[in-house]
């Protein structure tokens, strides 16, 4: 879904510390169904709002004003895989289910969650089977049908369209409406996360309008883009780009118009700036603030509420293994040993964050202790550099065979938490002789896709800095590491195959079996442990500044938190 270090948003998708890309995150199919007893009187509440000038608190209500350091590249979600986008998703479009605080499934424009117990997935796993909605409009007040979906797939599976992850998608034999309320997805083979791929939350793509897109030969450069239509609780109004996108309660909206009349998201390029805001009042959230300045969100107490909150994101640093530098196991596992994550977790998030062992939550079924770790140890880092044949220079840097043992380390520019990362890991990668330089790039081009460009999807890069949302469903890391997965067939960006790690993660995903798909991912955690090509950093524990006039945010540790938008309120 893809916040991050400068987000998989898939896998946050850097900026600060946030996923983005692989933002591609998959929630299980959980059994427990969560029941939206506040609909029908949310249909039926009637909500004054006022949209005046502020208040002498800054407070105006009705509204809502929050920040991020970026913007999306496009507001079309096949077209990109930041965590921001899915963030601004929530407003405007509808996807089958959302995921709330406590990891339930929401339905939203499907009415029940399939599961093989309800007939909704058939015996031998080929068939998924959605029941839509009934009575939902697009914002243009054009009815939402099964024609919707329809086309949305194949939009998605399109190869015309510069789609950034068809993982999951690819599984698909056909599709097809059984009638305006009923679709019916025939799978090629077993896939065990469809349900919480197919335009789930977590599964980065929303339903599209038909009506307004089925002419295009392709939706890469369409008005479309830029002036959405959706079937969510906010229509979109404008957006000036480098300064803000602006919002406005959707009186279609099926669950009955918003309590928000207007949401203006600014886009804010400096840490350091949204702060600034927060404290003059100009501002009434930061969703996923960065952990670096936790000392300084504190301090906007009492005006504002700070809350910590579990997440499935992960902060790592990527070697690009396009770069013949790290080839060499060795060199890999000294990086790690060399890198002190205890030091950068007291120092940069102030003790916010906790160590990560795998790229798989605690939080998760599929977590798996039991992997190859990599304490502090710059004597252990020396000795694998040593061996491997690598010799102190005349200024103390490595050399072997003419060459330095130098290389780049990149993340996002003006993410306060990303640039304090690569200050200390360079020094402690300079005390075992290793020499890197800084190069960060704007947030757009560093998570842009492969055919535009994307400084991480294109390959462009020595070390990256950023985080990916873990999935809920850890199949959603086969789109990062899968030997098919080079962008732009998928977000693998390390460029990296792994026999062992492909094996398991096919068999994986092929069975509806929990234990058999946890001892799969047992396998590939310890595969990507053991090979140190993505270096595991930390867990964010996510920071939430609220003002104390906004109500009904709940924070939620998986793709986003905007998942009950239509129940927040400013006043």
């Amino acid at each position: 879904m893809p916040s991050l270090m400068g987000c998989r948003s898939l896998r946050h998708r850097n900026r600060h510390e946030r996923h983005a890309g692989r933002h591609p995150m998959r929630g299980m199919a959980l059994c427990a169904v969560l029941v939206c007893v506040s609909l029908a009187l949310a249909a039926c509440t009637k909500v004054t709002v006022q949209t005046g000038p502020p208040g002498a608190s800054g407070i105006i209500p009705g509204t809502l004003r929050f920040a991020d350091v970026q913007e999306p590249t496009s507001m079309n979600p096949l077209l990109r895989v930041e965590a921001i986008g899915t963030d601004l998703d929530m407003f405007v479009y509808g996807f089958f289910f959302n995921l709330d605080n406590r990891l339930h499934w929401v339905p939203e424009l499907a009415t029940e969650v399939p599961t093989l117990a309800n007939g909704g997935i058939s015996r031998d796993g080929l068939t998924i089977t959605y029941h839509l909605r009934r009575g939902v409009r697009w914002q243009d007040g054009a009815p939402f049908t099964a024609a919707d979906v329809v086309f949305t797939t194949h939009a998605i599976l399109n190869p015309a369209n510069n789609v950034q992850t068809r993982e999951g998608w690819d599984d698909i034999a056909s599709v097809e409406a059984v009638g305006p309320y009923e679709v019916r997805f025939h799978l090629k083979q077993p896939y065990a996360p469809a349900v919480a791929t197919f335009f789930a939350e977590p599964g980065l793509y929303p339903v599209l309008p038909a009506h307004l897109l089925r002419g295009y030969p392709n939706l890469n450069n369409i008005p479309f883009n830029t002036h959405p239509v959706g079937t969510g609780p906010f229509r979109f109004v404008r957006w000036v780009h480098g300064d803000r996108i602006e919002f406005e309660a959707n009186p279609l909206y099926w669950r009955g118009r918003p309590k928000l009349q207007r949401i203006i998201f600014r886009v804010i390029p400096k840490d350091t700036t949204i702060l600034v805001q927060l404290r003059a009042h100009e501002l009434d959230a930061w969703f996923r603030a960065p952990s670096n300045l936790y000392p300084e969100l504190l301090a906007l107490r009492p005006a504002y509420r700070v809350q910590l909150a579990p997440s499935f994101v992960y902060s790592h640093l990527d070697l690009n293994m396009k770069n013949p530098l790290f080839a060499d196991i060795r060199v890999r596992r000294a990086i790690n040993d060399a890198i002190d994550k205890q030091e950068l977790i007291a120092d940069i998030s102030h003790g916010v964050n906790v160590p990560a062992v795998t790229e798989i939550s605690p939080y998760s079924w599929a977590f798996n202790p039991d992997v190859m770790r990599y304490p502090y140890d710059p004597a252990k880092a020396r000795a694998l550099l040593a061996a491997a044949g690598w010799r102190p220079g005349p200024d103390g840097i490595l050399e072997k065979n003419g060459r330095r043992l130098s290389f780049v380390l990149s993340a996002v520019a003006g993410g306060s938490t990303g640039e304090a990362t690569e200050s200390l890991v360079q020094q402690q990668l300079r005390a075992v002789g290793i020499e890197t330089h800084i190069k960060n790039y704007p947030a757009d081009l560093f998570f842009a896709g492969a055919q535009d460009g994307g400084i991480l999807q294109a390959g462009k890069y020595d070390a990256a800095f950023f985080a990916w949302a873990a999935g809920v469903d850890p199949d959603d890391e086969y789109s990062v590491y899968g030997c098919d997965k080079f962008p732009p067939n998928g977000q693998n960006n390390l460029f990296w195959c792994d026999p062992v790690l492909q094996r398991a993660e096919l068999a994986a995903r092929s069975t509806y079996d929990l234990a058999a798909r946890k001892k799969y991912y047992a396998i590939t955690q310890r595969e990507i442990a053991s090979q140190s090509v993505t270096i595991l950093l930390w867990f964010q524990r996510q920071i939430f500044v609220t003002s104390r006039a906004l109500h009904g945010f709940i924070p939620a540790p998986a793709t986003t938190s905007n998942w009950n938008t239509w129940e927040w309120s400013v006043q």
